[in-house]
C-alpha cells in the first residue's frame, strides 16, 4: 500500500508516550501519518503534556478520542498501537482486527492466556499484520548475536536483571479510580502487572528465544515473596525470581530477576553458551571460541580466542532507538508488503507470554515443572488461563 501509513495509538501513558515520540520522528520521514490518539483521561491528550514528553509533537491533523472503540470505528487508521495496562484489555484488539486494522500490541497483552488466545484467533482469522512490542529483537547488538548463532546450537543462556522497586515509574493511568494502587505505580502491583517477570522479565524471556531461534518447552520457577507488612509501601510483587526454561531444542535458559526496595541498584549479567563457545556482552559483544586444531599444544591466551560478534558502543536494548526500530519495521512491512521485516507476529509471541504466565503458576505450585503446550491446552490449567472478570 502507498505510504505514509495512517496510524493511531491507544493508551498515551508512560510507554505510549515513548511510542508517540517514535511516531513523530517517523512522521518527519513520511513513513507514518499520526491520525488519531485515544486515552480515557483528557490530560493525557493535552498539548501541554504531550509536548513535555515529546518536544517535537504537534496535534495538527490528529483526532483525539476518549475510547479505543471510537478510534477503531472512526475509519481513520490503517494500524493501531495498543499500549494498555495488561489487566485493562477488554476486547479492543479483537474489535480492531475485525475491522481489518493492523495490530501493534505492547506486551503483556493480558494477564490471562484465554484473552491472548481470543486476541490471536481474531488476528489470525482476519489476516491483518501484527506484531508484539518485543523491541529487543530490533536492537543492533542483539540482532548481531542472533545472526551469529543462526548456525549454532545454544546449550545454555543466563540473564540476570538486577533492579529495584525505585526503578518503577509513576504511571499515567488513574489506578486509584480503578481499584488499583493509590500511587499509580502499577508495575509493583501483582494484580496489575502479573508480577515483574510477566511485566518486564518477558523481554529477557523473548530475547533468549530470539537468540536461540527456539521456543520454551517447559518452565520451573521459585519466587521470594515480599513480606506482607511491606506491601503497602513497596507493592506486593516478589523481591526475587528464579526461573528455568527448558528449550525445545534441548538447551536451558536461566532468568534471575530482582526487585528489592532501598537498594537503588541496577545491574545485569548475560551469558550464552553454544557448543564450542561462550558469548559475553562486554563493551563489545564477544564470543570466546577457539577455532584451531584442538586441543592445542599450548593453551591460547584469552585474547586469542576472543571474537567480536558486535562492536560497541551499545545503547540500551530497551531505549528510544529500538522503540523507533520496531515501529518503523512494522509500518514499513505493511507499506512495502514485506512481512519479513516484522521479527515476530502476535501468534509467534504467544510462547513468550505463556512461558512467563506459566512461571507464575509453577511458583504457586511449589516449583512444579509446567509444560507450555499443556499450560495452553490442558483442562488441568484452565483455571489459571481464565480471566475471572469475564
Amino acid at each position: 500500500m502507498p505510504g505514509p501509513l495512517r496510524v493511531g495509538l491507544v493508551g498515551v501513558g508512560q510507554r505510549g508516550l515513548q511510542h508517540v515520540n517514535a511516531m513523530v520522528q517517523m512522521q518527519k520521514d513520511e513513513i507514518v501519518h499520526i491520525a488519531a490518539l485515544a486515552d480515557p483521561y483528557p490530560e493525557n491528550l493535552s498539548d501541554d503534556k504531550l509536548k513535555r514528553f515529546v518536544p517535537d509533537y504537534s496535534s495538527s491533523g490528529i483526532k483525539m478520542f476518549d475510547s479505543a472503540d471510537d478510534l477503531i470505528e472512526s475509519g481513520l487508521v490503517d494500524a493501531i498501537w495498543f499500549v494498555i495496562p495488561p489487566n485493562q484489555h477488554n476486547g479492543e484488539i479483537e474489535r480492531a482486527a475485525s475491522r481489518e486494522i493492523a495490530i501493534f500490541a505492547e506486551k503483556p497483552q493480558s494477564l490471562f492466556l484465554d484473552d491472548i488466545i481470543s486476541q490471536d484467533l481474531a488476528i489470525t482469522s482476519s489476516g491483518v499484520p501484527s506484531t508484539v512490542g518485543f523491541q529487543m529483537r530490533h536492537d543492533r547488538g542483539y540482532t548481531d548475536i542472533a545472526t551469529y548463532l543462526s548456525d549454532k546450537w545454544v546449550a545454555a543462556m543466563t540473564m540476570i536483571a538486577e533492579g529495584a522497586v525505585e526503578g518503577h515509574g509513576v504511571k499515567h493511568t488513574h489506578t486509584e479510580e480503578l481499584g488499583g494502587p493509590t500511587n499509580r505505580v502499577w508495575t509493583a502491583n501483582r494484580a496489575w502487572s502479573g508480577t515483574s517477570v510477566v511485566e518486564a522479565g518477558i523481554h529477557q524471556t523473548d530475547v533468549m528465544r530470539y537468540w536461540s531461534d527456539d521456543d520454551v518447552e517447559w518452565v520451573r520457577a521459585i519466587y521470594t515473596d515480599r513480606p506482607v507488612e511491606l506491601h503497602k509501601t513497596e507493592g506486593d510483587n516478589p523481591i526475587a525470581y528464579t526461573v528455568i526454561y527448558g528449550m525445545k531444542k534441548g538447551g536451558v535458559a536461566n532468568l534471575i530477576f530482582t526487585k528489592p526496595a532501598r537498594s537503588y541498584y541496577g545491574g545485569r549479567f548475560d551469558c550464552i553458551i553454544h557448543t564450542h563457545g561462550t558469548i559475553k556482552l562486554e563493551n563489545d559483544f564477544v564470543d570466546y571460541a577457539f577455532d584451531g586444531v584442538w586441543p592445542p599444544d599450548q593453551p591460547p591466551a584469552l585474547e586469542q580466542v576472543r571474537k567480536v560478534v558486535s562492536p560497541g558502543p551499545h545503547h540500551t536494548a530497551m531505549g528510544a532507538e529500538s522503540t523507533r526500530a520496531i515501529g518503523e519495521a512494522f509500518a514499513t512491512s505493511i507499506i512495502e508488503n514485506k512481512p519479513e521485516y516484522r521479527l515476530n507476529s502476535f501468534h509467534s509471541s504467544i510462547n513468550s507470554l505463556a512461558s512467563v504466565l506459566a512461571a507464575n503458576v509453577s511458583n504457586d505450585l511449589g516449583g512444579e515443572r509446567i509444560v507450555i503446550d499443556e499450560f495452553i491446552n490442558d483442562d488441568k490449567y484452565a483455571r489459571y488461563r481464565r480471566n475471572p472478570s469475564r
